[in-house]
């Protein structure tokens, strides 16, 4: 009994001398697992980098740029081209050839100078001779064979002048609207309107030509340049009624006898502005305008607006074709200013209902470079009505 007591003890000490013996041997030297040396910790995470702080401000504002040295010398001066022969080459000689034989140049002998006529040895001009202040209209004759002076070619796209004017070809009529204004089928001018609306359209210069001529034509085509000084006669109205020009009584020199010497070829362009409203030929006209220059529109004596010469004829073209038993009589010519000169009269036609109408215009011719061109227009109507 005793000896198997003393065999469990020495076998429980036995026991707890081999549980020592292997947890020692499991730890190493340092009092660490050695399988905790085989098990790595992770690396520790990184910090991101600091931000870094905006660089600095500059606290002073940079350099200025210095101007570069001026020049010392003024740089060489252009010299003139070396000049031309003494003898001027004509001005406009490409007109010459749409004038009539009424045309007179300037001094008679082929250049565009303006020189004097002798008068005397003292060369004195005798004072002009006025005639009555309501001198009666001049006749002027048409002359139908001077329609062959004035060249033009035509093209696909109409007349061409030697002067440079360039006319439309006509168009036939398709609207409805319109071939109550052009019984002939055709029209040179497209820029009419049906009807007005005010910042669209403006007043033809033949509105007044009440139920003959279309009255309205698109704004795109009128540009606004108010001359510096309109020339033109200023009509006077008593009510609704025509009551004639302003300060027209004196200085008339439509019949005055040496218009022909002081100025010469003026009456060659009043005839031409009567071959084109009485005789319907606007070759007339196409003569005494430039290519180059706009033409002033004067409606009742107010500036309206501006044309190129092509449009100013071409919107003639279709007036003068649409009327009928016309009569222009030029009753007034003032010189307005030295080479100016302002023609006024009254132009007789038959309206839709067959009564006789009359229509007061006023032409400014100009002399411009040795050639009498139409500068600025006026019409004004008998009786004040609305346009339809």
């Amino acid at each position: 009994m005793i000896h198997l007591h003393e065999t469990r003890k020495y076998a429980a000490l036995a026991a707890s001398l081999l549980a020592i013996a292997l947890s020692s041997s499991s730890w190493g030297a340092g009092g660490q697992r050695r399988d905790d040396k085989q098990k790595q910790s992770p690396p520790p995470r990184q910090s991101p980098p600091p931000r870094q702080s905006p660089p600095p401000q500059r606290q002073s504002p940079p350099p200025q740029r210095q101007n570069p040295p001026q020049r010392q010398s003024p740089p060489p001066q252009r010299q003139n081209p070396p000049q031309r022969a003494d003898t001027p080459p004509p001005v406009h000689a490409r007109r010459e050839g749409v004038r009539t034989p009424n045309y007179v140049n300037r001094n008679g002998q082929g250049t565009f100078e303006k020189v004097p006529p002798v008068r005397g040895t003292d060369r004195t001009p005798p004072p002009r001779v006025r005639p009555v202040a309501q001198a009666p209209a001049r006749n002027r004759q048409v002359l139908p064979h001077l329609q062959a002076e004035r060249k033009f070619t035509k093209t696909g796209q109409g007349r061409h002048y030697d002067n440079g004017l360039n006319l439309r070809k006509g168009l036939a009529v398709r609207l409805g609207w319109q071939k109550r204004y052009f019984p002939h089928g055709y029209v040179h001018f497209p820029f009419y309107r049906q009807q007005y609306r005010a910042g669209a359209c403006y007043y033809s210069p033949y509105s007044f030509y009440f139920g003959i001529c279309l009255p309205y034509i698109d704004i795109s085509v009128c540009a606004v340049y108010p001359p510096t000084v309109a020339f033109i006669d200023m009509p006077n109205y008593s009510g609704n009624y025509w009551s004639g020009y302003a300060n027209v009584e004196d200085n008339n020199l439509i019949n005055d006898p040496n218009l022909d010497q002081n100025e010469p070829g003026l009456n060659g362009a009043l005839d031409e502005i009567t071959e084109t409203f009485q005789g319907g030929n606007i070759d007339g006209l196409a003569s005494i305008v430039s290519p180059n220059m706009s033409i002033a529109v004067f409606l009742r004596g107010r500036y309206q607006y501006s044309l190129t010469s092509s449009n100013y004829v071409d919107l003639t073209r279709d007036a003068i074709a649409n009327m009928q038993n016309t009569q222009l009589n030029l009753n007034y010519l003032h010189e307005r200013s030295p080479g100016v000169f302002c023609a006024s009269g009254s132009q007789t036609y038959t309206a839709t209902d067959g009564s006789q109408r009359i229509v007061y215009m006023s032409f400014v011719l100009q002399d411009v470079s040795g050639q009498w061109t139409l500068t600025q227009v006026g019409t004004s109507p008998d009786v004040i009505q609305g346009v339809n």
